[in-house]
């Protein structure tokens, strides 16, 4: 059975702690809160994109262990088909630790284990996954050789290809080329174009270099002033939404996989970016990555109040 979109990606199980500061080298400091959470771009925006009733299956590999069982489990009850997810022996499931500050911003440091061994060579054994789906879906946390051939696979398909270019690195202009849709916040898009990013006029200066290497459509995600959009024909930029923020971890995450949910259903980029962009606000005012992520009901709710103030 064919779903609408594939994710390609990491799974990780995120280690939270909430710390008042970074610490320095050498340097040790108390945090509190202490919870685990399935996690892993890749994990994130496939169950975003589930628990907002989207058809979606994932190919990524875990450890055979524990926290491979509760990556599993977890987006097995929002619908996610996890068939294509191998399980590997006498290697670790991925692993991040975040720390999380008072006013919720987050740093994160990441263990991949399993997800490096989601090679080219496993993506081109479900290739007959990708090519029947509406749209696929790959961040950077796996091998980039992996991204770069998962793109070649939906080219050759006709399948438009979104990317999250997170965490952030330079990247070859042939992956440019076959990217149809890139959702980068502030931070990612100034590294990818040398650009300093910092509000909307430079999030559209950035973006049309962007689009100058190849992509169609560029996402520039700006926390809270919002989403700048851009492709050839126009550029829009939509307010952000002003909700008390907890945790933005996994936020990115759940604005790409809405935004993918509400592409494959037809709507258009303008009604897409709101959808996921409320999709998003959501997400920081809760902690945890996929336990902080809205339904479709509650989003819409979210989207009806928030237009009649």
């Amino acid at each position: 059975m064919s779903s609408d979109i594939v994710v390609v990606g990491s799974l990780n199980i995120d280690m939270v702690v909430k710390i008042n500061r970074k610490p320095e080298w050498g340097e040790t400091i108390l945090g509190s809160d202490l919870f685990m959470s399935p996690g892993g771009k890749g994990g994130n925006q496939a169950y975003a994109a589930g628990k907002l009733d989207a058809s979606v299956a994932m190919i990524g590999r875990v450890g055979n262990d524990v926290f491979a069982n509760q990556l599993l489990q977890n987006m097995q009850k929002v619908g996610v088909d996890t068939s294509y997810i191998g399980r590997v022996e006498n290697v670790s499931t991925g692993v991040a630790f975040i720390n999380i500050s008072e006013n919720g911003d987050n740093s994160i440091i990441v263990a991949p284990g399993a997800n490096n061994l989601v090679t080219p060579e496993y993506v081109r054994e479900h290739e007959h996954v990708i090519a029947q789906a509406k749209l696929v879906m790959v961040q950077l946390e796996i091998p980039l050789e992996s991204v770069i051939e998962t793109a070649k696979i939906a080219k050759k398909y006709d399948v438009p290809f979104m990317l999250d270019p997170a965490p952030a690195r330079v990247l070859p202009d042939e992956l440019y080329e076959m990217v149809h849709y890139i959702v980068p916040n502030e931070k990612e898009i100034s590294e990818i174009t040398n650009i300093e990013v910092s509000d909307i006029r430079s999030a559209r200066m950035a973006s049309v270099e962007l689009l100058r290497k190849g992509v169609n459509t560029v996402f520039s995600k700006l926390g809270g002033q919002g989403v700048v959009v851009t492709n050839s024909n126009r550029t829009f930029s939509i307010d952000g939404y002003d909700v008390q923020v907890v945790d933005t971890t996994a936020a990115g995450d759940a604005f790409a996989g809405a935004l993918a949910t509400a592409l494959v259903r037809g709507n258009d980029t303008w009604s897409a970016t709101q959808f996921a962009n409320a999709v998003g606000a959501l997400t920081v005012t809760r902690s945890g990555a996929q336990a902080s992520m809205p339904d479709l009901i509650e989003t819409q709710q979210f989207i009806k109040h928030s237009t009649q103030q």
